[in-house]
């Protein structure tokens, strides 16, 4: 099943009381696995992930403190053991990195297509492998990489799957939502905009992403929207 949740600044820093809330809201969806990946104040890229309940180890999150964007999950592990922390999110995707909702049960058919070399047992790999295989803007990249891994329409293999993927990159720093089918929604708030699969213990204005879009978020700026 699995979570996810994030934070894009506004300015503010984010609330880390907040922050605990959405995540223990966030682990009913998955307690085997956690991890996040965030951009400090200076702008670095910084990662961690580990096994267990999040709910366990709240006050790691303080390590968060001063993140300008933020992406993060709770796994319920369907491929991939998650004692083996290499399968557990945030996967790497060229530079960045995605935590991803959903499963991709002919995974092994797109590797074989798309010659991809994966490292782990998780199927939400292969989301970051494909947007590093793609060209254009970061926005279409990620488009292009859900509609091979999970494509729509066709025979029986090749079904719509519904996910989200949230990633995050630096350089420039943007935070990019994929919604298509599973639940996502937006908190919004003088300090920044927060993201969880689910709306309880989310701040501010909250309200469902709208199905079927890509959302680019950068600090500060205006929301870029992609319909797919």
């Amino acid at each position: 099943m699995c979570g996810v949740f994030g934070f894009v600044s506004n300015g503010g820093p984010i609330n880390i009381r907040t922050l605990k809330k959405i995540a223990q809201v966030t682990e009913t969806r998955g307690a085997h696995a956690f991890g996040f990946a965030w951009t400090d104040a200076a702008g670095r890229l910084r990662m961690f992930k580990q096994t267990g309940r999040i709910s366990d180890s709240l006050g790691l999150l303080g390590m968060l403190k001063g993140a300008r964007m933020l992406i993060g999950h709770c796994r319920f592990a369907t491929h991939g053991d998650f004692r083996n922390n290499g399968n557990n999110h945030p996967h790497p995707a060229d530079g960045g990195w995605i935590v991803h909702n959903g499963v991709l049960p002919d995974y092994q058919r797109v590797i074989r297509e798309n010659g991809l070399l994966p490292q782990t047992e998780c199927d939400s790999e292969i989301l970051g492998l494909l947007i590093e295989n793609e060209r254009g803007t970061m926005q279409e990249r990620c488009k292009m990489a859900v509609e091979l891994a999970a494509p729509c329409g066709g025979d029986l293999f090749r079904k719509e799957r519904p996910l989200v993927m949230l990633g995050l990159w630096n350089r420039p720093g943007r935070l990019i939502a994929v919604r298509r089918g599973n639940p996502l929604h937006f908190g919004f708030t003088d300090d920044g905009t927060y993201l969880a699969s689910l709306p309880e213990e989310m701040p501010g204005k909250v309200k469902a992403v709208r199905n079927n879009t890509i959302q680019e978020f950068a600090p500060s700026k205006p929301v870029k929207s992609m319909a797919f």
